[in-house]
């Protein structure tokens, strides 16, 4: 595992970076994996001695299979409550992914169409518990009285469930409303899977508006908040040339 600061760690499975927030009284992890590396997550959470009875939350990010594949699983095997918005919670239900969308980049489109066919998305479906926590809309929260520096808030586009943590110190964990990962051709900081563009950018401007500063993604190294700064900068003004 990785250190970020006295309050974060992160860890990576395959391509999907995982984090863990230390509160007062255990931690909160964001995102799982898929569901076949569940031994494989037990054991980064081995190599720091934190057993799943420390975990006290999981924040879903959102609801696609390489973040909550093993949710169900790692749920019941814990005492931890689930944090998640609304629009989620179907889609969790049944284990399955809202396809409403499309590859952003036609390279990577051609390149992954191949792989989609193989692949299953699904995974074992969760129900949502009492004792866990429904955000809606923007869902603006601060932290949910968990001890965390920093607001919880909507940031869709990648999907419509997509929720981010901005610290108060910069440090925003965005799950895959933004990438750093490959960034061939047009990707630049854009997920491969897009529901709405326009949603991706309004997001970015959140994050920003938010006070990130470092944005750390489920997919690549982390980049500072500045970089999309630039790119939405470079996109009006190619929109003010087109249009103009």
């Amino acid at each position: 595992m990785k250190k970020i600061n006295d309050q974060i760690l992160s860890f990576k499975i395959g391509l999907t970076n995982n984090f863990l927030i230390k509160l007062s009284g255990g931690y909160l992890l964001v995102d799982t994996n898929y569901y076949h590396k569940y031994k494989q997550f037990l054991k980064e959470l081995k190599s720091e001695k934190i057993s799943l009875g420390e975990i006290s939350y999981l924040f879903l990010t959102h609801h696609h299979d390489d973040h909550a594949g093993l949710a169900k699983r790692f749920l019941l095997n814990s005492q931890a409550k689930l944090i998640v918005h609304n629009n989620a919670i179907p889609f969790l239900k049944m284990g399955i992914h809202d396809n409403r969308g499309k590859h952003w980049n036609k390279w990577i489109q051609q390149m992954l169409n191949p792989l989609s066919k193989k692949i299953n998305h699904n995974y074992p479906g969760l129900k949502v518990r009492k004792e866990d926590f429904i955000l809606e809309g923007d869902c603006l929260k601060n932290s949910l009285d968990l001890g965390i520096a920093g607001k919880i808030i909507s940031t869709p586009g990648h999907s419509s469930d997509s929720i981010s943590i901005v610290f108060n110190d910069g440090n925003a964990i965005v799950g895959d409303v933004a990438m750093n990962l490959f960034n061939l051709g047009e990707t630049k900081y854009r997920p491969f899977f897009i529901q709405d563009i326009n949603e991706i950018y309004k997001s970015w401007r959140k994050l920003i508006k938010f006070g990130a500063k470092i944005i750390f993604p489920a997919h690549g190294k982390s980049f500072a908040a500045d970089k999309l700064s630039k790119k939405l900068h470079d996109i009006k003004k190619a929109e003010h040339i087109t249009n103009s």
